[in-house]
């Protein structure tokens, strides 16, 4: 499947080198909230969290719907679809916590109108979305908020959330991303089926590869890992070192597997990466899934 990154908007900002930059420089973004969650039974302790300073103070659903403008805005929608073909554009976006789609198809509508009035392109809104799964020819657009307070208390009963001078955990942030899945995409995307040990054998791994950790970070993950890759070190290996996504800029919900995608083209894109051929892309939620992102064989033109 080749894809590839139009635009995108994290902590980071808004560029392709600060993206880069930040994650493979573990830069800190995150801080502590005001609030205080449930770590155990015991336990109240404020949670880590990434979050951009122009949002601080809306609710997750404005959150969402200014990221999401702010993407529609500077994607160029119009001069977009003259120059590829764009048969629909499917919103990947969050639901809330009664089961419904955070921001209705309406309000969805009325933002394609007002980017593109003569003639509007098709969507659909979906929360579950895989790359490899997607039709050719199609605009996603990625948006999620994942640092509130009731996301994090509800997130905390199924996963090991960071909190302060705790264990390792989820750091939650918020993001939106927008990729071009069509044939002449500049990056391409490879995955594997199986187990993850047997995912990482069928991609010929390298200890010394470049790898992003998009996931849930845990102490249980942490050994996890270590015993699917134990078998690749040789005598004198260093240790894998993870470019960590969610650690630097926090996990960002459904808009987690584009975030990772758009990192790894942010690597691939780096003159200091100019000979990297391809960078792996792990993740363990839902599933445990193994990404190989290399550039294609396609002239870029975007």
């Amino acid at each position: 499947m080749q894809f590839d990154t139009l635009y995108h908007v994290n902590a980071a900002g808004c560029y392709t080198e600060s993206f880069y930059t930040s994650v493979a420089n573990q830069m800190l973004y995150s801080k502590p909230s005001k609030a205080l969650i449930r770590c155990d039974i015991s336990l109240d302790a404020p949670y880590v969290f990434v979050e951009l300073t122009e949002l601080a103070g809306f609710d997750r659903q404005t959150r969402c719907l200014l990221i999401l403008s702010h993407i529609i805005e500077n994607i160029e929608l119009k001069k977009l679809c003259c120059s590829f073909r764009v048969n629909k554009v499917q919103f990947i976006l969050p639901h809330a916590s009664n089961g419904e789609p955070l921001i209705d198809d309406d309000t969805l509508s009325e933002l394609l109108t007002d980017a593109m009035p003569e003639q509007t392109p098709a969507f659909e809104q979906v929360s579950d979305w895989q790359l490899e799964a997607t039709d050719l020819d199609t605009l996603v657009v990625a948006v999620d908020s994942c640092n509130g307070f009731e996301y994090v208390s509800e997130q905390a009963k199924h996963h090991t959330v960071q909190v302060v001078n705790g264990p390792s955990g989820v750091i939650n942030g918020e993001g939106g991303y927008a990729l071009l899945v069509h044939r002449h995409g500049c990056l391409k995307a490879t995955t594997f089926d199986e187990s993850m040990p047997t995912q990482l054998k069928s991609a010929n791994i390298q200890v010394s590869d470049s790898f992003i950790f998009a996931g849930m970070q845990s102490y249980e993950w942490q050994k996890q890992w270590f015993s699917y890759t134990q078998k690749h070190y040789k005598n004198d290996d260093e240790l894998i070192e993870f470019a960590e996504l969610n650690t630097v800029l926090g996990y960002q919900g459904v808009a987690n597997q584009s975030a990772a995608f758009a990192l790894a083209g942010s690597y691939l894109h780096n003159p200091l990466m100019a000979d990297t051929e391809h960078v792996f892309v792990v993740f363990n939620q839902p599933n445990e899934q193994l990404f190989k992102i290399s550039r294609s064989e396609s002239e870029c033109h975007i």
